[in-house]
């Protein structure tokens, strides 16, 4: 969705990149974990920034839209993809690039000279390579998850040893196999699918960004 089309309407700004991630967000800022908080579904205000390669320029755009200077957090949560250090350094250069804080440091916040306080965390939460795929396969509520993820990796692997396929992404396509497994998910988009209880909203693992979320966008 073009900048253009959005608009600012709340304090707290959070984006993301792609629209999965901007409907996990959004689903979890709604969840009955976060319900005692009202500031989580009411204030913050989720985005999709497109592409990493986007980032700067979205940023660049927004800081110039109506009522940027009634903004008082901006986070910015991406996939570390295969390298978590340069996946820093790239949110950190945008940051730099656009007239904000740099940040060097995953899941930290601080002030630029006008008041407005910055973070930024990265996908799985865990510090290492990898994206919004990997962390949800940590995070699904059926209860007997890992031996299905145990059987879905046996056939992936055995339609590449023996069928020739080549699964780059091999993150999504376990996430999605498990998706379409069960008669309830197998239609849904990522997005969709966090909104009809394939995640455990309150499980150990999700506690990095409640943590960070509660820290960045707080009166």
């Amino acid at each position: 969705m073009p900048i253009e089309r959005k608009k600012i309407k709340k304090p707290y700004l959070l984006l993301c990149e792609g629209k999965d991630a901007e409907m996990f967000l959004i689903n979890y800022l709604n969840s009955n974990v976060l319900a005692k908080d009202q500031r989580f579904a009411n204030d913050i205000q989720v985005l999709d920034f497109g592409g990493n390669e986007n980032l700067s320029n979205f940023l660049i755009n927004l800081k110039n839209m109506d009522r940027f200077d009634q903004v008082t957090s901006l986070a910015i949560i991406r996939d570390a993809e295969k390298d978590f250090e340069k996946a820093c350094r790239e949110v950190s250069g945008a940051l730099k690039k656009c007239g904000l804080t740099p940040l060097e440091r995953c899941g930290s916040w601080d002030y630029d000279d006008t008041g407005l306080k910055v973070g930024f965390m990265l996908f799985p939460l865990s510090d290492t390579a990898g994206t919004l795929e990997d962390f949800c396969l940590r995070i699904l509520s059926e209860k007997n998850n890992e031996n299905i993820l145990f059987a879905i990796d046996g056939f992936l692997d055995k339609m590449e040893s023996s069928y020739g396929r080549n699964y780059r992404r091999k993150h999504k396509n376990k996430l999605h196999t498990y998706l379409s497994s069960s008669d309830k998910y197998v239609t849904m988009p990522l997005g969709l699918a966090s909104s009809a209880g394939v995640f455990d909203w309150g499980s150990d693992e999700i506690e990095p960004l409640k943590s960070f979320l509660t820290e960045g966008f707080k009166e």
